[in-house]
């Protein structure tokens, strides 16, 4: 099963996603084999995990791969060798703003492209002349790729009510785009819980002894468990 993060522009939170997703507890106690793949050139993730590795984290569960060529069968290869070994992929792409190689790869081979977008009128607007375009000429192509797609409401107010903003993105989406029943929050722990290396809910584990702090994270843990649930879940 292959699931990638996919915005044409930057700045969506797709690294932040993708690594906590391949750590959530949903993936892990589902699959027994799990790659985090990153298809940026510019490497963040990767640069994450060499610093994972010098802390000497857990490295068990999931495995890492850096993908940065821009040739097509460089990198479906790549995908399908990655495949070939894990039950789950989670694919961590690049916004692209030229040829969008990365992007339409993963839309054509992906079983679920997740989409995180604000509620806002450049987010939309970027969607609307970039992504859906791309996406209404694969399912032109292909049919069988309709419900493989889910917009993610993301940087939303943590007290905002999530069935409005659902709601919301229910209204303005395409039929053949769907919306996740959850929603990324905007909170400042996701600012700095990658720091030596940590995922979430390592980060949140590190600060038990600071009742505050703690509290705060695990609001965030729970974030990423609702949002892994709700992709692993979701059936339409």
């Amino acid at each position: 099963m292959i699931v990638s993060f996919v915005q044409t522009k930057g700045g969506t939170g797709k690294s932040t996603l993708s690594l906590n997703i391949a750590f959530s507890r949903i993936v892990l106690d589902r699959f027994q084999t799990v790659a985090l793949v990153e298809l940026d050139p510019q490497g963040t993730l990767q640069a994450w995990w060499k610093e994972r590795e010098s802390e000497g984290r857990d490295l068990s569960r999931v495995s890492f791969h850096h993908i940065s060529s821009t040739q097509k069968e460089v990198v479906q290869e790549g995908i399908s060798a990655i495949a070939s070994h894990n039950e789950v992929l989670i694919l961590d792409v690049p916004g692209e703003s030229t040829s969008k190689l990365h992007t339409k790869f993963a839309c054509a081979f992906s079983d679920k492209v997740i989409i995180p977008m604000r509620t806002s009128t450049n987010d939309e607007s970027a969607f609307k002349h970039n992504l859906l375009p791309m996406i209404k000429e694969l399912i032109r192509l292909s049919p069988e790729k309709i419900g493989n797609f889910y917009v993610l409401p993301s940087f939303t107010n943590a007290q905002a009510n999530r069935e409005k903003i659902i709601d919301y993105f229910k209204d303005i989406l395409p039929d053949y785009i769907y919306c996740l029943s959850a929603v990324f929050p905007s909170r400042s722990v996701y600012e700095n819980f990658n720091r030596d290396g940590m995922h979430i809910r390592e980060y949140s584990d590190s600060l038990v002894n600071n009742k505050r702090a703690y509290a705060q994270t695990k609001k965030a843990v729970e974030d990423i468990e609702l949002i892994a649930e709700a992709i692993f879940n979701t059936t339409e």
